[in-house]
C-alpha cells in the first residue's frame, strides 16, 4: 500500500517560471549556495526578461540564497518583476559592491524591509496554522521596532508592516500573516508521490513550513530536486515534506551545494552520510584577528558549555583557535541555520553531530538555551548598540543576529578595534599599533541598530566588546574599558580613537600576556583542572 497519495507532476524549470502570476507574494528556500532553486530562478528571470511576466511579485526569504553575483537572489533585480522584498540577509560581504540586488534595493526599484530572521519563520508558521501573525518581545529597541523605522531599508517603503502592541503591560512586536501564493523550495530526493528529502543536504532549512505557509493559503509548491526515486525509496522518517503538499517537482541534476563560492559536489562529511576526517588545516598565524579569538574564548568559562558563533572572527578563526587549544570537543558549537556539532564551515559543518531546523532552532535561542554567543562586531556606538546589517552603501542584513543578541544571557561581540589596513605587531607578549585602519568600529550612532544596549540593560544581559587591544563591558554608563593590551597606550591607542567618551574601569589590568605569544594557551589543561574539581565536588 502506498497510502493512495496523489502523483505531483514533473515540470521543467521554464513550465515552473510560467506558473508564477504577476502580483504573486513568493518564498524561497536556501541559505548561499544550499538548498537553492536555482534551476528554477533563472527560467522566472528569463521568462520577464523575455515577455516581461511575472510582474510585481513579492519576495519572501528567511536567509540569503545565492553565492555569486548572478546567482540566486540576484535573479528578482530587474525593474518591475519585484514589487516587495522582505529578508533577513541580502548580499555576501564579498561581492556586495557588485551584487544587483544590493544597488536595486538602495536605490528604491523595489519595496524593502528587513526582519529578524526568526520573525521570518514565525511569520511563515503563523500563515500555515491561518493566525493572524505572532507577537514576540525579541527586536524591541532594534531595526524591527516601528519606532526606529520597522525594518524600512529605503524611500520607497513606507507601510508600517511591523507594530508595537502591549501585552499584560508588555511591549511586543507583532509581525502580520502574509499569505503565500508560492513557495520554491529545493531538496535533494522525490519520489512519484512527491515527498522530499534532504540526504545530501548540509542543512535541512525549514522547507516544510514554507510548503505548509503556500498549501494552506491556497497556493502552489514547486519543489526543485536532484533526483526521481522509485516509491518506498525516501524511509518516512527521512520525509522533510509529504508528497501531498508538493505540485510540482522540477529535476535539476547538476544541483549541488556550494561552500564559500566554490562546488563542494555532494559534501558527504557536512550531510552526516560519512564521517570523514578533516582536510588538512593550516593554523591561523598570530595577528590581531587571532588574538580577538582567542581573548573571545577565554569567554566560555569551560566544557559543556553551548554556544552560538557568528559571522567574521566567530565562525572563521575561534574554531580553529579551540582545535589548536585541544578544546574544540568540549564545547557545544551551534550556528543559527540549524546545525550542531563537527567542525563549523560557516553555515555547514564538517562531520555534524545534529542537523536540525533553522525554524526550531531559533525558537531554542530565544527560550535562552544558550549559554554564550559570539557575535561579528562591524560596529559599535556610546550606547552599546551594534551594527551588523547596513554599513553604507552595502546591505548584507542582519540574518538571525538580533534573534541570538537579544535573547543569549550572554553576548559577546569580537572584532579588530578598527578595519581596512589596520596595522599592528603582535608578538613577545605585547601589542603595538603601528597604523590605523581607515574604517573606525567606534562610532557616536550606528546606522541599524541589530543590537540594543538600552534594551541588554533591561533584560540584565552581560554584553561584551573584544578586540585585539582592549575589552570593553556594557554598564548602565555606556562601554567601560576593562583591558588593555600590554604595550599599548590607553590614551592615544583607544580613548583618542573613539568619537565618544568611554568611562575607564577603576580596575583597569592588562590583557593575559599569553594572548599575544606564539605558543598555545593551554586552555584545555585548565578546563581539564575545572573539570577534575567538578567531579571531585
Amino acid at each position: 500500500m502506498t497510502g493512495g497519495a496523489k502523483k505531483m507532476k514533473v515540470i521543467s524549470a521554464e513550465e515552473a517560471a510560467r506558473l508564477i502570476p504577476s502580483g504573486a507574494t513568493v518564498t524561497v528556500s536556501g541559505l548561499l549556495g544550499n538548498m537553492v532553486p536555482e534551476a528554477v530562478l533563472e527560467a522566472i528571470e528569463h521568462r520577464f526578461l523575455v515577455e516581461g511576466q511575472p510582474r510585481a511579485i513579492t519576495e519572501i526569504h528567511p536567509w540569503l540564497y545565492g553565492w555569486e553575483d548572478h546567482t540566486g537572489l540576484n535573479h528578482w533585480a530587474h525593474e518591475g518583476l519585484l514589487r516587495r522584498i522582505i529578508g533577513s540577509t541580502f548580499i555576501l560581504p564579498t561581492c556586495s559592491k557588485t551584487a544587483p540586488i544590493n544597488r536595486f534595493i538602495l536605490d528604491g526599484y523595489c519595496e524593502a524591509y528587513c526582519w529578524p530572521a526568526n520573525g521570518i519563520f514565525q511569520m511563515l508558521r503563523a500563515v500555515g496554522a491561518r493566525r493572524k501573525g505572532f507577537a514576540t518581545t525579541v527586536g524591541i529597541d532594534t531595526f524591527a521596532d516601528p519606532r526606529r523605522g520597522g525594518g524600512k531599508l529605503n524611500f520607497r517603503t513606507t507601510e508600517d508592516l511591523i507594530r508595537l502592541i502591549e501585552i499584560d503591560g508588555e511591549e511586543h512586536l507583532w509581525y502580520p500573516s502574509i499569505p503565500i501564493d508560492v513557495a520554491l523550495i529545493r531538496a535533494t530526493s522525490a519520489d512519484v508521490q512527491g515527498n522530499l528529502s534532504c540526504e545530501r543536504e548540509g542543512l535541512r532549512q525549514a522547507i516544510c513550513v514554507q510548503a505548509t505557509a503556500a498549501k494552506n493559503s491556497g497556493g502552489i509548491v514547486i519543489a526543485e530536486v536532484r533526483r526521481l526515486v522509485e516509491p518506498g525509496t525516501v524511509h518516512p522518517l527521512m520525509v522533510e515534506v509529504p508528497g501531498h503538499l508538493v505540485d510540482y517537482v522540477v529535476v535539476n541534476e547538476q544541483a549541488k551545494q556550494w561552500l564559500y563560492g566554490q562546488n563542494a559536489g555532494d559534501a558527504e562529511a557536512t550531510t552526516g552520510e560519512v564521517r570523514m576526517p578533516l582536510p588538512p588545516l593550516a593554523y591561523p598565524p598570530l595577528d590581531a584577528e587571532k588574538v580577538a579569538a582567542r581573548r573571545a574564548l577565554c569567554e566560555i568559562g569551560g566544557p559543556g558549555r553551548v554556544i552560538n558563533v557568528g559571522a567574521g572572527i566567530p565562525t572563521t578563526l575561534m574554531p580553529i583557535t579551540a582545535l589548536e587549544e585541544g578544546v574544540y570537543d568540549d564545547i557545544v558549537w551551534s550556528v543559527e541555520h540549524g546545525v550542531f556539532g563537527g567542525f563549523c564551515l560557516a553555515a555547514t559543518h564538517w562531520n555534524p553531530t545534529a542537523i536540525t531546523s533553522p525554524a526550531w532552532l531559533l525558537d531554542y535561542y530565544h527560550g535562552g538555551g544558550l549559554d554564550a554567543a559570539f557575535l561579528s562586531l562591524a560596529q559599535v556606538d556610546r550606547f552599546g548598540n551594534v551594527n551588523v546589517g547596513r554599513l553604507g552603501d552595502q546591505l548584507p542584513g542582519p540574518g538571525g543576529f538580533t534573534d541570538i543578541a537579544g535573547s543569549t544571557r550572554k553576548v559577546v561581540f569580537v572584532g579588530t578595534f578598527s578595519g581596512n589596513n589596520m596595522d599592528v605587531a603582535v608578538g613577545d607578549g605585547r601589542l603595538e599599533v603601528r597604523c590605523e585602519g581607515k574604517a573606525s568600529r567606534f562610532v557616536p550612532d550606528v546606522e541599524m541598530v541589530c543590537f540594543s544596549g538600552r534594551r541588554a540593560l533591561q533584560l540584565g544581559q552581560e554584553a561584551l566588546y573584544i578586540t585585539e587591544r582592549a575589552v570593553f563591558r556594557l554598564r548602565s554608563e555606556g562601554l567601560v574599558l576593562e583591558e588593555v593590551a600590554p604595550g599599548v597606550d590607553v590614551r592615544r591607542d583607544i580613548l583618542e580613537r573613539i568619537p565618544f567618551p568611554v568611562k575607564v574601569s577603576l580596575d583597569l589590568r592588562p590583557m593575559d600576556e599569553r594572548l599575544f605569544r606564539e605558543e598555545p594557551l593551554f586552555l584545555g589543561l585548565e578546563w581539564q583542572e575545572q573539570r577534575r574539581l567538578s567531579i571531585a565536588r
